[in-house]
């Protein structure tokens, strides 16, 4: 009834959860000669891949051959045959070319179920799971989250603007994550002040409070946080040298801009209300960026400081820019 069901309904996306999904998840990543990531939440299955997964457990044909699979839990070994066994039939009967893994499962589902009852209707937030999982990460380890919530406001504004002058085209993906790379760009405190945007990027790429997010896109918000001061990004840097070159350059312009956007705070007392950028020809074409003070506010400090580090961001637009 419920393939019919299926079939007559349709759907647009298939989410596979729980341990038979990021098992024969895991075992495709590494057949493909991949590292594991950290999560595999968002990984996306082809059938062709289940499929592929499934012969070569069927070919370990003991308990004890299944164990040595690389990828493989080893806890799993006795139940992965009939689970991707199963997982193979479903996608075949429902019509499922391509299944997307969630970290969350029923455990969660549970939960948001009791809160709607209690509550009354809970599940909006689910729009917003990711931000309100890097606001909450910033709440635990960030000392000035007011700091950070207007950095973060300044640098999607610079953002807009220099998509709207067409000096960028990084899209809403690359916005949100530039938002979460603010919000979160001073957690590193919390271990050490010395050197705390390289704490920063361990604790970003290391927490566990960072739901919604794929592996990939939690890489490079931790990137960007960590280089929004001192060392612009470097081949030389494992990490950054591990990137393509098109999400390279993505790190080295969302930097770009939060370096500026954390200077115009540079007093922590949201003295830069907002900014506008414009294109100045004379005497040469170059990007100004014109910083509106709150009132009775003096912004010397900031416009100092911005200038300062308007390094990265003059390289990657490749014109000169100057803050005012």
């Amino acid at each position: 009834p419920m393939a019919r069901t299926v079939r007559k309904l349709g759907f647009e996306v298939a989410v596979g959860s729980s341990g038979t999904v990021s098992a024969v998840a895991s075992l495709v990543i590494v057949a493909r000669g991949e590292t594991l990531p950290r999560t595999l939440n968002l990984f996306e299955l082809s059938r062709d891949d289940v499929i592929a997964c499934l012969d070569r457990v069927i070919d370990a044909d003991t308990v004890e051959k299944r164990r040595a699979l690389p990828g493989i839990d080893p806890s799993r070994a006795d139940i992965i045959l009939p689970g991707a066994l199963i997982l193979d039939e479903t996608m075949a009967e429902l019509g499922i070319e391509n299944i997307t893994v969630s970290d969350c499962a029923l455990r969660e589902g549970v939960l948001l179920d009791a809160l709607e009852r209690e509550q009354g209707s809970a599940r909006h937030h689910l729009h917003d799971l990711r931000r309100r999982s890097v606001v909450h990460l910033g709440g635990l380890m960030d000392d000035d989250p007011e700091h950070s919530s207007h950095s973060a406001k300044l640098a999607l504004r610079l953002f807009d603007e220099l998509e709207r002058l067409g000096l960028v085209d990084l899209g809403d993906q690359n916005r949100e994550l530039l938002e979460a790379s603010a919000l979160l760009a001073n957690v590193g405190l919390f271990v050490s002040h010395d050197k705390h945007h390289k704490h920063t990027y361990y604790v970003i790429r290391n927490s566990d409070h960072l739901a919604g997010f794929t592996d990939h896109e939690i890489e490079l918000i931790a990137l960007v946080a960590r280089y929004h001061r001192k060392s612009a990004p470097r081949l030389s840097h494992p990490e950054f040298a591990a990137l393509t070159h098109d999400q390279q350059q993505v790190v080295r312009a969302l930097a770009g801009i939060l370096r500026i956007a954390i200077a115009l705070d540079r007093s922590h007392i949201a003295a830069v209300k907002k900014l506008r950028c414009r294109i100045d020809a004379d005497p040469r074409r170059r990007l100004v960026v014109d910083a509106q003070a709150a009132a009775g506010a003096d912004v010397t400090l900031e416009l100092y400081t911005a200038n300062e580090r308007k390094g990265l961001l003059a390289d990657v637009l490749g014109i000169p820019v100057a803050i005012r």
